[in-house]
This record gives structure tokens, C-alpha cells and sequence, in this order.
């Protein structure tokens, strides 16, 4: 399996980004849904168009308007939309037309969702993370061992509770379609604030 790539989500505090970008991950994900702690209300324009080409940035968005979408894409330079909510196929074929990237999130429970093969068209990238009862993250893992009859060629990025300790266990899923992982509350000294040294030791095991 080829090195796998570290999304970092829920950025918000300018100074925790220039840290977290000097440690080079391949993507920043910034939340703009309200009811998260971790919401970016007013955006930086400034910052967004700093960090390097390299980087990827990550919008996450919850059951958001297409025009809202659409204007912080342009906005803000994004690379990438996150569809963490109940985001129809219409609406993800409508963002894909008009050039935007997606990450499309699923909320795994005890076997792959049977719409996956219909949202591989419009998506560039799947993202697995535990189903709990609201669009927050869990904490918690999914039972991974389902992802081995993943068959699709759409990479995908595996969330939940993941922290350094599940590195090698994650290393040993022999699924094709494993791209990266997807790392939030387990680093945070607060909401929103990441713990570089944490990180650091993550970017040395993948």
C-alpha cells in the first residue's frame, strides 16, 4: 500500500493553521456549518490564499445551499467541497457541472451503503466516518472489517476516532480503495485547536 494521506479537519485558529502547514499534510478541512464548535464564521480570505498549492483545502458543509457552497468555493479558493450531510446525488451532480471538487461523506453503520456506486460518478473522493444521530464527528470507530468488499474506483478517506494508536491496524486493511485518513477530535487541545506535536508523531507513521 502507497504512503497514506492525512486530512486535517476542523482548522480554525489562524496561527494553529501556519503551524499545521509547516508540518505539510495533504489536507486542511475547515467546518462552515453552525452548530459545530469548530465553525469558521468569517473566513480569512487572507489565509485561504496562503497556504500552499500543495495543500489542499477542505470546505465542510452540512445540508448548505448550492449558492453558499458555490460563492466560498470561488471565495476562498477551495479544492475541495466535503458533503458531510443528507446532500442528495441531484445536488453533488449540480457541483461537480459547475467544476467543483467533492468528498462525499457516509455514515457507516454495519455494511457499505448500497448508494455508493451511484455518488462514484460525482464524487473524487468518499469519506467514511461512524454514523452517529447528528452530523458530528463520534469519536468512535466503524467496524472497518466491511470495508473489504469495497470495489469501487473512487478513492476514499477513513474517519472516526481515529488516533496514532490505530495506524498499523489501519496498515493492514487490504483495501484497494484506501487513500487517507481523516483526523479531528483526538488531536485538538481544544475545539479547533490541534496538537502539533501529536500530529507531527501521526505524519511519521503514515
Amino acid at each position: 500500500m502507497s504512503r497514506l494521506k492525512l486530512k486535517v479537519c476542523g482548522m480554525r485558529d489562524p496561527e494553529n493553521v501556519w503551524e499545521l502547514v509547516k508540518l505539510r499534510p495533504d489536507f486542511i478541512g475547515f467546518i462552515f456549518y453552525k452548530k459545530s464548535p469548530r465553525y469558521v464564521q468569517l473566513p480569512d480570505e487572507d489565509l485561504f490564499s496562503r497556504i500552499p498549492l500543495s495543500i489542499k483545502k477542505v470546505g465542510v458543509f452540512v445540508n448548505e445551499d448550492f449558492d453558499t457552497i458555490l460563492q466560498l468555493w470561488n471565495k476562498l479558493g477551495l479544492d475541495y467541497v466535503q458533503l458531510h450531510g443528507d446532500e442528495d446525488l441531484e445536488f453533488s451532480k449540480k457541483l461537480k457541472e459547475n467544476g467543483v471538487g467533492i468528498i462525499k461523506v457516509f455514515r457507516m453503520l454495519d455494511s457499505l451503503p448500497y448508494s455508493l456506486s451511484s455518488y462514484s460518478e460525482f464524487s473524487d473522493y468518499f469519506l467514511f466516518d461512524t454514523a452517529t444521530p447528528d452530523y458530528g464527528g463520534s469519536g468512535r470507530h466503524f467496524d472497518w472489517s466491511i470495508l473489504t468488499g469495497y470495489n469501487l474506483d473512487t478513492p476514499f478517506l477513513l474517519s472516526g476516532g481515529i488516533s496514532s494508536s490505530d495506524v498499523t491496524e489501519i496498515g493492514k486493511l487490504k483495501v484497494e480503495g484506501l487513500a487517507g485518513i481523516d483526523v479531528n477530535s483526538r488531536f485538538e487541545l481544544s475545539p479547533g485547536v490541534k496538537n502539533m506535536d501529536l500530529l507531527k508523531q501521526l505524519k511519521e507513521q503514515l
